[in-house]
């Protein structure tokens, strides 16, 4: 699917919109995997995990809004560094690991 940078007028709080086209996802075969994200996603909210706030579709698409991370995931930063000084390498573990933490 496409994500979309989007503005919800009424807060303008910005969000990133998940947009895939049920054609596709048919055609793909990926409806339980489709399915699987939303639920989890609905399930969990933590300040370092993406969460979705809403999720809803239309007759050719389906939608998930979840939170916009302007500053990168980990595979972005791992691209653009290629290696982490030894600071920056605890944080991340951390954040993972408060992350894992809260999934448990």
């Amino acid at each position: 699917g496409k994500v979309w940078k989007v503005e919800q007028k009424k807060t303008h709080q910005l969000f990133a919109m998940k947009e895939m086209l049920k054609a596709r996802v048919i055609a793909k075969r990926s409806v339980h995997s489709v399915m699987n994200e939303k639920k989890f996603l609905s399930q969990f909210y933590h300040p370092l995990l993406v969460n979705m706030n809403y999720a809803f579709e239309d007759r050719e698409n389906l939608y998930l809004v979840i939170d916009l991370m302007q500053g990168g995931d980990l595979r972005y930063h791992l691209a653009k560094n290629k290696k982490f000084s030894e600071e920056q390498t605890r944080f991340f573990i951390a954040c993972m690991l408060l992350s894992l933490e809260y999934l448990h």
